[in-house]
């Protein structure tokens, strides 16, 4: 399978390390064309979890997926979405990025049992 993504910025921003991709999907019916993901992921699941992996999981399995939140904090919606790839299940935390209704933003992704 081709990538549908491409890294456009890389940036530490107060001690964080945010990396932002072209990304084109659907995602609860608005067409998603950049991600940022965080590094947060990295403090406890970095063997298992790679920023290509998270993209693989978003192209292939969210791309048309319309599910609803679980939780609202910070005045945004929060998604807690749990799938299974390449027979390993993963839990995956994100919300769209401020002010945005086409860039979502990857808080932490790691696996599951």
């Amino acid at each position: 399978m081709s990538k549908l993504f491409k890294q456009i910025d890389e940036k530490l921003v107060d001690g964080e390390q945010r990396w932002t991709y072209e990304l084109k999907i659907i995602f609860n019916y608005q067409s998603i064309i950049q991600v940022t993901i965080t590094d947060y992921y990295q403090a406890k699941h970095g063997d298992a979890i790679t920023n290509e992996l998270i993209l693989n999981i978003l192209q292939i399995k969210l791309d048309k997926v319309d599910p609803l939140p679980e939780s609202h904090l910070w005045n945004r919606n929060i998604f807690r979405w749990e799938i299974s790839y390449q027979g390993k299940k993963y839990r995956l935390i994100f919300w769209f990025k401020a002010g945005t209704t086409n860039h979502l933003w990857i808080r932490n992704c790691y696996p599951i049992d």
